[in-house]
């Protein structure tokens, strides 16, 4: 895979449209705990299965889980590693509706890596923390996104209609995250209800 991948952001935008979508067997989801030990102990660890494991934990319940490995992986890591493991925390805090904590993240504010994954995620950050109140620093990060996104951009290869609109429409990318905060919201209330 390559950085442009990484980097410009298809991985975490792919994962925004998969989010309705995701279905994964049963066994998958309870063997990825272990593959996440695995791949975070690589040392040159595959970040896009890091990122459908950690995807798996999430669907399996065990987000906190994936969070407190993600934790230890970035204490234990050289730099370039930690900034990915990161990178994949700060994603993770999101889809488990802390927004807070995701907005804390060091590699939000690393200025030294062109990596449009940064501006998205301060943008579904400030969006989901409250539109009216960062709406001006929302849209800016939406612009810093689009324009390390079009500077990473591959020819060809982004083939998916509704990935293109989020990724270039902004009231269409706030809707989206829009309701992912509202199924994050959902999840939460039927975890309280249920315990």
């Amino acid at each position: 895979m390559s950085m442009g991948v990484l980097h410009g952001g298809e991985l975490a935008l792919e994962r925004l449209i998969d989010y309705h979508k995701a279905k994964a067997n049963f066994l998958s989801l309870n063997s990825a705990e272990t593959e996440l030990d695995a791949l975070l102990n690589e040392e040159r660890p595959d970040f896009k299965k890091l990122h459908r494991c950690v995807a798996k934990m999430e669907m399996s319940g065990k987000e906190s889980e994936a969070v407190m490995k993600l934790r230890n992986a970035i204490r234990n890591a050289e730099p370039h590693k930690a900034y990915e493991f990161e990178m994949l925390l700060v994603e993770t805090l999101i889809y488990q509706g802390d927004y807070t904590e995701a907005k804390s993240c060091k590699c939000l504010e690393e200025k030294y890596i062109t990596d449009a994954r940064r501006p998205l995620y301060k943008a579904i950050i400030y969006i989901s923390l409250g539109y009216r109140r960062y709406q001006e620093d929302a849209i800016n990060c939406w612009k810093e996104f689009k324009q390390i996104r079009e500077e990473f951009k591959r020819p060809g290869k982004v083939k998916d209609a509704q990935l293109i609109k989020i990724s270039t429409k902004f009231d269409k990318f706030k809707s989206v995250v829009i309701s992912l905060k509202e199924d994050i919201k959902e999840v939460h209330r039927k975890a309280k209800k249920y315990k």
